[in-house]
């Protein structure tokens, strides 16, 4: 069995790309939320001045940190941006063998070729019938 092993430096930068851009796209939606869903929410609580005043102030404050953690996303995607190799997004959309999750890489290399056989077996029985 192999050894977990740290991620690499360029692994890292890539996960925490992908944590700001997540955050960021999580506070859009919030802030279309609160543009577009949040009238009909506060307007419900008006029958309690209590529950509206409680709710507006909530917004108020979750307002305040959303732009903050805006801000911090945005940080982390400038700071952490990936880096392109030779200009293309092709490369990068299929890893080799060791950018695998460490799951698929346990797997024993004889069942793996043997899989490889049987896609091979199965895309000639295919030209086979087209043909």
């Amino acid at each position: 069995m192999e050894s977990q092993t740290v991620p690499s430096v360029r692994k890292k930068s890539a996960m925490l790309f992908r944590r700001g851009r997540t955050m960021l796209v999580l506070v859009a939606v919030f802030w279309l939320w609160m543009l577009l869903g949040s009238a009909n929410f506060i307007a419900a609580l008006f029958n309690t001045p209590f529950y509206a005043l409680l709710a507006l102030y909530g917004l108020g404050v979750l307002t305040l940190i959303s732009l903050v953690v805006a801000g911090v996303s945005i940080f982390f995607m400038i700071s952490n941006r990936p880096e392109r190799i030779n200009g293309s997004a092709g490369d990068s959309a299929r890893p080799g063998f060791t950018d695998l999750a460490p799951v698929i890489r346990m797997v024993p290399r004889r069942i793996a070729s043997h899989s490889a056989a049987l896609t091979t077996k199965a895309a000639a029985k295919w030209r086979d019938l087209a043909s």
